[in-house]
């Protein structure tokens, strides 16, 4: 019995392995000929396509972008890191590729030793940037900096087209693009003012010489004692159009121009000479030292409160920072004319003019964000984008104007383009084409009521505009010691030569020019003319 039950088990084990298999068959054959279920049941396909096919999206990656910090903000505007201009970049960037932008504020009168201060501790900004070309190439040669070509030649297509070769090429050392270099839209640098309003009530003519400008700030200072007669940014960049009217230009050579310091050209001592007789007679601020490498916001004030008789500012900074705007909202019967009075003896009014090259644009190597980097200064580089990020919202703060953006006369307007730079970074100046360099004057020149100011401005600042020769090869020592030498030339040596007394000048001068030579003046000098030399003789 028990013999005749295992054979029935047996039996039935086998029958069930055979009818599995002709299953199996059955339904690999049928699984050929049968259409899918997506084709014989099209609902079933709307769901599938409907179905999520991405990756969870991962966690943002964080970009961290310095800022400069001016300490200028309207009354009542956002605060810089919280405004129209972050909120579009997030919105508009930052979101669609999984960025999250972190805005990292360096006080704009630090910004080098700030920078310095970060790299050295690997905690600067995934993007970076200074105007200090012996930084950068200090930083390339220690190795701190990523090498962007291959980065722009994958992402940069836009970019390339706004900043052409000529203009990324400034950010080349050591053969590697080092450097992502800002397009200056404008090249005059400098512009001096002077209060019209004053002058007419004086009955004093606008001064179109030096001896001339000078009697007028004496004039200015008798009838005002309480003003600052010459009052614009007393500092060794923005006295350059005074400084420039005294050398001697029939015994400069071009290489002379790129190799030597400014202290040693043929009529710079009388040029800080005069200086100095304006600053003991009263004629500029004598607290004008306290303001150097740290802070220019208080000739912003002086300004505003009707206490400057004349200036020397950047191009047009007037209208484009807004204190040109306060002053007039505080006196309406002020007025500034636009002036280029520092002639040298040829008749000529010589003052600095930019190159093409404006900020120098970074990564250093610590960071891991070098591909976002260029992706978003490309996104930057979009005509849609540039004209929100230099100018606003369209019927909000601008209309376009026979194609170039006009700037509206509202608070809107005055509350959010003082510092509109600082978020298109990629352009020093507002732009609107590289073909038509007419377009941009007017874009610059936007703002109705101070069109004819900004067109003056960039009239007499770009009127005998000096640049200076561009040699390709590395100045090592400049690298080494250009920061050092910035530093003691343009605070240390300025204030102490301009703040002597005048039977001290003399002494003065020649101590504070030879210990900058011997310091390292001299080193850089010589290594300028040899490679000047080697690539125009």
């Amino acid at each position: 019995m028990r013999k005749s039950k295992q054979s029935l088990l047996i039996m039935l084990a086998a029958i069930f392995f055979v009818v599995t298999i002709m299953a199996g068959c059955s339904n690999s054959n049928e699984s050929k000929n049968s259409p899918s279920p997506s084709a014989s049941n099209p609902s079933s396909s709307e769901e599938a396509s409907e179905m999520p096919s991405e990756e969870p999206k991962k966690d943002p990656v964080t970009l961290k972008i310095e800022l400069f910090d001016r300490n200028n903000t309207p009354a009542g505007a956002d605060p810089i890191t919280n405004n129209f201009f972050t909120k579009y970049i997030q919105e508009n960037f930052g979101d669609p590729n999984n960025i999250k932008i972190e805005w990292v504020t360096v006080p704009r009168s630090e910004e080098v030793d700030k920078l310095n201060v970060l790299m050295a501790a690997n905690q600067a900004p995934d993007l970076a940037f200074t105007y200090d070309t012996a930084t950068v190439e200090r930083y390339a040669n220690d190795g701190g900096l990523t090498d962007l070509g291959p980065y722009i030649d994958q992402f940069g297509d836009n970019l390339k087209k706004v900043l052409n070769e000529d203009v990324l090429s400034y950010g080349v050392f050591q053969d590697k693009q080092y450097s992502i270099v800002a397009k200056r839209v404008i090249s005059a640098q400098i512009s001096t003012f002077i209060r019209q309003d004053w002058l007419d009530e004086l009955s004093l003519p606008v001064p179109t010489s030096t001896d001339e400008f000078y009697n007028t700030m004496v004039a200015f200072k008798k009838a005002k004692p309480d003003v600052f007669a010459f009052g614009g940014q007393t500092d060794y960049f923005h006295m350059s159009p005074l400084r420039y009217s005294f050398w001697d230009w029939e015994k400069i050579t071009e290489e002379d121009l790129y190799a030597n310091p400014d202290w040693v050209m043929p009529g710079n001592k009388d040029a800080f000479r005069f200086l100095n007789k304006l600053y003991n007679e009263g004629l500029i601020d004598k607290d004008f030292p306290l303001s150097i490498g740290k802070d220019t916001n208080q000739f912003q004030k002086n300004m505003v409160n009707g206490l400057v008789g004349a200036g020397s500012t950047n191009t047009n900074e007037p209208v484009y920072i807004g204190y040109l705007a306060e002053l007039m909202a505080n006196d309406p019967k002020a007025k500034l004319t636009l002036i280029d009075p520092f002639k040298d003896k040829r008749g000529k009014t010589p003052k600095p003019a930019y190159t093409p090259n404006g900020i120098y644009l970074i990564v250093p190597k610590a960071s891991e964000r070098a591909e976002e980097v260029v992706k978003y200064l490309d996104w930057m580089s979009k005509p849609e984008n540039i004209i929100r990020l230099q100018n606003g919202t369209e019927g909000e703060t601008f209309e376009l104007v026979d194609g170039a953006p006009k700037t509206l006369d509202n608070d809107a307007a005055k509350n959010l383009l003082y510092n509109y730079f600082d978020y298109c970074v990629i352009l020093n100046g507002k732009y609107v084409s590289n073909e038509d360099n007419m377009l941009n004057i007017a874009a610059n020149a936007s703002d109705p009521i101070y069109k004819d100011f900004t067109m003056a401005s960039i009239d007499t600042g770009s009127k005998d505009g000096i640049t200076k020769a561009r040699v390709l090869a590395p100045i090592e020592s400049e690298t080494k010691l250009g920061t050092m030498l910035k530093k003691k030339a343009e605070e240390d040596m300025f204030v102490k030569i301009v703040t002597s007394k005048p039977d001290k000048f003399d002494a003065v001068y020649d101590a504070e020019v030879k210990d900058y030579m011997k310091t390292g003046g001299q080193e850089v000098m010589e290594e300028k003319k040899a490679k000047y030399q080697a690539q125009f003789k």
